[in-house]
């Protein structure tokens, strides 16, 4: 699926056996249900422009759906990679815990293969999200079905400065809030002390490590009260848990 580059990348693409689809003006989440309408494959990986696949990574994830029939998806080890492939960190994968979501986003959107079926089953990913399409799609899935993990390195994800989910992170936090608040009616202490150290200082928190922790922890109190209204004592005995582990 091409947006409508101004680089290489169709003469690229026509040099190889892909089938390429040119759409200038789709967000990115409509670009993917496109380009699943229009593959015939029965096995979905998503991989942006900017992301690297390592190799066997996807032998990987198919054998791991062979071996699991009834999974509805598998998804491996990714890494954070630097504009020349360096690696960064390594992305905070864990094992498939469909109730864990709600804190984090643990699988990589390019370490991830999911069946046909289930895709589409699950609707796609929803085309009104900006950035947390991939992270809505996980919640929505995986409340269909189990997924199965493995420990191969599957990707890299790219990350520099200007990338959309460092420099609009503010928007990021907002709907992160939105969808959490629409699938558990609920904003754990982990999201909300995320947009509290942004809020006061404004970083990428990624390249630029947030400098008020203490700050957040205590806005985060206040924060979290504010987005969860009718859960005020989870909360805060969420906020209070965190709080002391912080302090041993």
């Amino acid at each position: 699926m091409d947006g409508g580059s101004r680089d290489g990348t169709a003469a690229i693409v026509r040099q190889s056996r892909a089938r390429l689809v040119v759409a200038p003006g789709l967000r990115q989440a409509a670009a993917v249900n496109r380009g699943v309408s229009e593959a015939r494959g029965e096995v979905v990986l998503v991989l942006n422009a900017d992301d690297v696949l390592y190799p066997d990574g996807v032998a990987a994830l198919v054998a791991a759906l062979e071996r699991a029939p009834a999974a509805l998806a598998a998804y491996g080890e990714a890494v954070h990679i630097t504009d020349d492939d360096a690696v960064i960190e390594r992305y905070p994968t864990r094992p498939f815990d469909a109730g864990a979501l709600r804190e984090g986003c643990y699988i990589c959107q390019p370490a991830a293969a999911v069946r046909r079926s289930a895709f589409d089953a699950a609707g796609g990913m929803d085309a009104r999200l900006d950035f947390a399409m991939d992270y809505d799609f996980w919640i929505r899935l995986a409340r269909r079905g189990d997924f199965v993990k493995i420990d191969k390195l599957v990707a890299g994800s790219r990350m520099h400065r200007d990338n959309k989910t460092l420099a609009r992170r503010g928007e990021v936090h907002r709907e992160i809030v939105r969808l959490l608040r629409k699938h558990y009616g609920y904003v754990p202490y982990a999201w909300a002390y995320a947009y509290a150290s942004w809020l006061l200082d404004k970083k990428d928190q990624f390249f630029e490590a947030p400098r008020f922790k203490r700050a957040a922890v205590f806005l985060s109190l206040g924060l979290g009260l504010a987005l969860n209204l009718r859960r005020p004592l989870r909360y805060f005995g969420d906020w209070y848990a965190h709080r002391a582990i912080g302090r041993r």
